[in-house]
């Protein structure tokens, strides 16, 4: 199973997991869902690199980290740039990896959208578990996205960290 999930640029990981406070295996999980740790991939929407980064977002994540000139083929501006936006969606998502993941995948706006209308559909005010907003998420691709990377995210803390599945799980739908 190492082989199907590995951590490849583990140093970089490591180093931007720990300076953006996200847990490694959440940075590999990304890795592997978006570009198999293929730094040179780019997807037919023009998603660069190894985390999967758009230019204009890449190009407003530049602008807050103050960095001028840049290369998103580059493993470690790839690793550092899409760790420091899944961070920023985390905070924005208040604390929300599911809901972080989400937005990676389609925009914050939409997801923002999509949580308040299900809120509205069960009746809820200001909360609605993560499980069941998964369920609810309009979009296919979008849901399977999420439900790919919270498997990779248990996966990565199994074989790395021997973390218990029930635990993680429940971790990442808070």
């Amino acid at each position: 199973l190492k082989n199907v999930y590995p951590q490849n640029y583990s140093e970089l990981v490591d180093t931007y997991a720990k300076k953006y406070d996200i847990s490694s295996s959440v940075i590999y999980a990304l890795i592997r869902s978006e570009s198999f740790f293929d730094k040179e991939i780019v997807s037919s929407a023009g998603a660069v690199g190894l985390t999967q980064l758009m230019s204009p977002t890449a190009g407003e994540i530049a602008q807050k980290l103050k960095i001028k000139e840049y290369e998103l083929t580059d493993p470690q501006t790839n690793i550092m740039f899409g760790t420091y936006y899944l961070a920023e969606l985390i905070r924005r998502g208040e604390g929300s990896l599911l809901r972080a993941f989400f937005s990676y995948n389609a925009g914050f706006r939409k997801v923002t959208t999509w949580l308040n209308s299900s809120m509205l559909e069960f009746g809820k005010t200001n909360s609605l578990d993560m499980d069941l907003f998964l369920e609810t998420v309009p979009v296919s691709e979008t849901r399977e996205y999420g439900r790919k990377l919270i498997g990779a995210t248990v996966m990565y803390e199994y074989l790395y960290n021997n973390a218990d599945f029930s635990e993680t799980v429940e971790g990442l739908l808070q």
